[in-house]
């Protein structure tokens, strides 16, 4: 498998390429507005590998996705959570779903409650094996933390079911094995998480399922209470940048 991060560290953004080294088919995970489309299409070159899908976990408010400009110049749609509400036609995805790049076999999994089209990646290297190797998190399940339900400009009914919806999507992803790799779209100092996010960028199932503050909690209303209480201030622009991320309105 040929796995490949470009991170911002000063927004503490992670995105990822990801291709099979025998059919040379691959794929881009959250590609970040700061690295540019072009960074992603030539380190794709340089790993012998072709971008074939362009996949968004989430509609982003922190940042400005290069996800469009990346697309547009492959000629591909991007592939987002079927329940996204974006200005333009992308390829929706549900429970289930396989993208397959030869051995490699990524599978959907919705994990609402960050967004409600929020979803996380689970990656098999079939010529390895069968289990999960890792999992693509998307602003659901963090090192130390969880993704935040607010950020959509909702009122507070709205924000406490999307903080609901969040508790199961985190009990689905720990259904995983211990053994399987976590990584999630932030880390670090980003406004997306929580007061205990940790500057780690990645961990596996089994430390979060062991040390993650909001994964030993089994209670839904005590989940809510407690993601609500820390909240921090939203990113600074939160409301223009996911609308500029979510495309021009449709005429």
């Amino acid at each position: 498998m040929i796995w490949k991060e470009i991170r911002d560290e000063n927004l503490g953004c992670n995105s990822f390429l990801l291709g099979d080294e025998v059919s040379g088919k691959g794929l881009v995970v959250d590609p970040l507005g700061s690295a540019g489309a072009m960074e992603y299409i030539l380190t794709a070159q340089d790993l012998g590998i072709s971008i074939e899908h362009v996949v968004e976990t989430h509609i982003h408010a922190d940042h400005r996705s290069a996800a469009k400009e990346l697309a547009g110049n492959l000629g591909i749609k991007i592939t987002f959570g079927k329940n996204a509400q974006v200005n333009f036609d992308y390829v929706p995805v549900e429970d289930g779903s396989l993208i397959s790049l030869g051995s490699i076999e990524v599978e959907v999994m919705e994990t609402p409650g960050h967004t409600m089209e929020s979803i996380s990646l689970v990656v098999r290297d079939r010529h390895r094996g069968d289990e999960p190797i890792l999992v693509m998190s998307g602003d659901s399940l963090f090192v130390g933390d969880v993704g935040r339900p607010d950020l959509n400009d909702a009122d507070d009914e709205i924000i406490r079911k999307y903080s609901e919806k969040q508790f199961h999507s985190i009990q689905k992803i720990m259904k995983l094995p211990d053994f399987t790799e976590l990584h999630p779209a932030h880390y670090g100092a980003s406004p997306c998480g929580g007061l205990f996010m940790s500057k780690k960028p990645s961990s596996t199932i089994g430390y979060e399922r062991r040390y993650n503050v909001f994964t030993a909690i089994k209670d839904k209303g005590l989940f809510v209470e407690k993601q609500i209480k820390l909240l921090k201030p939203p990113p600074e622009e939160a409301i223009a940048i996911r609308a500029e991320n979510l495309g021009p309105i449709k005429e």
